[in-house]
């Protein structure tokens, strides 16, 4: 099994090392909006020798090729200890999703899940406490808060 040194960077997200058989490491930042930083180092070297900066999109195809799925964007785990049975879920509308073009007064989602959304990113920008009338776009994160229960509702309703 290959070791990955996994750490918190305050304020960014959260960075993981990972050592090559061949000499070197590879390392990558994984920071709360879903963008990822992707640095090579050569042997011992402490100035990386490649370096790749990821969108949310970019990092999530990149995943899949390598064979992998990101779930959530980072520090989750972080935030679920301080929320206890409370849970943050990141939920990305894309394309066919039959939320995008409706307001969330329209969708009724708390009424209908218990759960709530606290935020949307939007690109770059974040709608925190949005309003029932904030009209939902395709590629917007929604932060939903909820028990386990109602976040799958939501995520459901949502796709």
């Amino acid at each position: 099994m290959v070791e990955v040194i996994e750490s918190t960077l305050p304020g960014v997200g959260r960075k993981y090392v990972m050592k090559l058989r061949t000499g070197g490491s590879v390392t990558v930042i994984s920071k709360p909006d879903g963008t990822r930083e992707m640095y090579h180092f050569k042997g011992k070297d402490d100035i990386p020798c490649d370096t790749v900066h990821f969108n949310p999109e970019e990092a999530q195809q990149f995943a899949t090729l390598l064979g992998a799925n990101f779930a959530r964007p980072a520090l989750k785990e972080e935030i679920e200890l301080v929320l206890g049975k409370l849970q943050l879920e990141w939920i990305t509308l894309e394309e066919g999703s039959s939320s995008i073009g409706h307001s969330l007064g329209a969708l009724n989602l708390r009424a209908l899940t218990g759960a709530s959304v606290i935020a949307i990113m939007r690109g770059e920008e974040a709608v925190p406490n949005p309003q029932v009338s904030e009209v939902l776009q395709l590629g917007d994160t929604l932060v939903l808060i909820g028990n386990d229960l109602q976040i799958k509702k939501a995520s459901v309703l949502l796709m």
